[in-house]
């Protein structure tokens, strides 16, 4: 068996599938459709709970929720150390992802060890009973996720990512009607978590239904080194981000307690909700998209075409999803009045301020997959290091000052981070920051007429009486052939080239 995970060999099994062919343009264009879909769904359904929750429980059990859920997402990234994107970037038979599943079992049972372990402490130390509840079937959780995580590796690495789309989306929904039927039935904040393992379980048995690709034990010694140095250099990152992600709560909470916390999660929760739906599915085609460049020409080649193709992915990530947050932003006093109540309306301008960070972000989605598919990810520990303390100094200055200042904290973060990012990917990946923003350039005019129309909508239709929510639907329903008309318009190579796709594929 010859193995090749970045070190340039050949490919034996699992070939790159062309995405200039028809056939394979139709694929990619499939794939991605579900992949999008996948993430409606996902967000559609946690945006229902969410909805539902925050007004069940209020600012104070929302926050106190957040708080726990925070600790469990960083012991997940732990445990999910960097399994799935070792299977997704291997190059041989099916035998090493199995025995890498396995793994992943184990690494799973052993972070849930430490969960019921960390609760039996906070029980010892007079923890509430909803938390201690809350801890034992988050521990609980961490096992199922984190074999889900590595599963759907799995079938990114068989080129099956619209199985993938619809295991995630049949527990979507399981785990919504759970949710929502436990929080009804006044469950408080454990119907969360209840929900969340239903989901777990459901996308497992549908993924071993689907795909088989039971796990194996046993792993070549070479091949566990290879695994130790590739995981352990995606494991500080991504542990680095998870922690990046969650400070603010964890700062929060600490500083102005479990309201604020409550505030501050609803509209981040907001936010995420729109940069999901670009930034996952926009991560797992780079994945596929990226390794297809690398690997679909002469070796010489390679750096212009992985180039071309990450100008291509991010210029699409930005014209999907910066008009959604431009939209929120501008939208987000009538949004969280509508789907929330006035007793929420401290959030408006928080989401507001969010809604900046994802939209200066949009380009560090693919820096994972493109530094691993040129194979530096050696570099991203250090970076994302750098990422981190970045972002931890200015929210804990930020934090004696008040809720609003930590968000505007994190977007001077994301200019700082944005700009590292972009010297990444020219200084190691042959990405050059000029060609990246050049290609970038020509979506400026459509998203500043589409704004434009958002604000004017937002001067005139409170004059109509709308109910708030309407309003803000109404807004977008008028910004959108607006924008889509100005892209035809000055955009022609781009709206050129994606019609010419919906139509051959190619």
């Amino acid at each position: 068996m010859r193995r090749t995970l970045l070190f340039g060999e050949s490919m034996t099994t699992h070939a790159a599938i062309d995405t200039n062919t028809p056939q394979g343009g139709r694929k990619a264009l499939g794939d991605g459709a579900f992949a999008v879909m996948d993430r409606v769904v996902s967000q559609g359904a946690q945006f229902a709970i969410f909805i539902v929750a925050a007004r069940v429980l209020g600012p104070a059990d929302f926050g106190a929720f957040a708080l726990v859920s925070a600790f469990a997402m960083v012991m997940l990234r732990a445990a999910e150390v960097g399994w799935a994107p070792f299977i997704m970037a291997w190059g041989g038979d099916d035998l090493v992802p199995r025995q890498v599943q396995f793994i992943a079992i184990l690494s799973g049972l052993a972070f849930g060890a430490i969960g019921l372990a960390a609760t039996g402490g906070v029980s010892l130390l007079g923890g509430s009973d909803q938390t201690v509840s809350l801890m034992a079937l988050f521990s609980g959780w961490i096992v199922l996720a984190n074999l889900s995580s590595a599963r759907n590796g799995l079938m990114v690495w068989r080129h099956r990512i619209k199985t993938s789309a619809l295991c995630e989306i049949a527990g979507e929904l399981v785990g919504l009607a759970v949710t929502l039927a436990l929080l009804l039935d006044g469950h408080g904040v454990l119907s969360l978590v209840w929900g969340r393992l239903a989901m777990s379980l459901t996308h497992l048995g549908i993924s071993f239904a689907a795909i088989g690709m039971r796990p194996a034990v046993g792993l070549d010694r070479a091949l566990i080194g290879d695994l130790l140095r590739f995981s352990g250099q995606i494991f500080v990152s991504r542990m680095l981000l998870t922690l990046r992600m969650h400070i603010g709560t964890f700062i929060i909470g600490g500083y102005l307690g479990p309201v604020a916390v409550g505030y501050y999660r609803a509209a981040d929760r907001l936010v995420a909700a729109a940069y999901e739906i670009i930034s996952v599915p926009g991560q797992i085609l780079a994945w596929a998209h990226f390794r297809t460049a690398r690997d679909g020409g002469p070796a010489s080649e390679s750096a212009a075409r992985i180039g071309r193709q990450v100008r291509r992915h991010v210029k699409v990530m930005m014209v999907a999803g910066a008009p959604v947050l431009l939209w929120l932003m501008v939208e987000s006093n009538n949004i969280i009045h509508g789907l929330l109540s006035e007793d929420w309306l401290p959030a408006a301008p928080l989401v507001t301020i969010l809604a900046l960070v994802p939209l200066i972000s949009l380009p560090g989605i693919v820096i994972e997959p493109l530094m691993s598919i040129v194979g530096e990810t050696r570099r991203l520990p250090a970076f994302t290091a750098g990422i981190f303390a970045g972002a931890l100094v200015p929210t804990f200055v930020a934090a004696h000052f008040g809720l609003y200042p930590i968000a505007i904290a994190q977007v001077i973060s994301a200019i700082a981070i944005t700009t590292a990012t972009l010297w990444m990917f020219e200084r190691f990946a042959g990405v050059r920051r000029k060609g990246l923003l050049r290609a970038l350039r020509s979506t400026v005019a459509p998203l500043a007429f589409g704004l434009g129309t958002l604000l004017l909508c937002a001067r005139i239709l409170p004059a109509s009486g709308l109910p708030p929510l309407a309003s803000a639907l109404l807004s977008a329903f008028f910004a959108v052939p607006v924008y889509v008309l100005a892209t035809a318009i000055f955009d022609r190579p781009f709206w050129g080239e994606l019609r010419s796709f919906l139509r051959t594929g190619r």
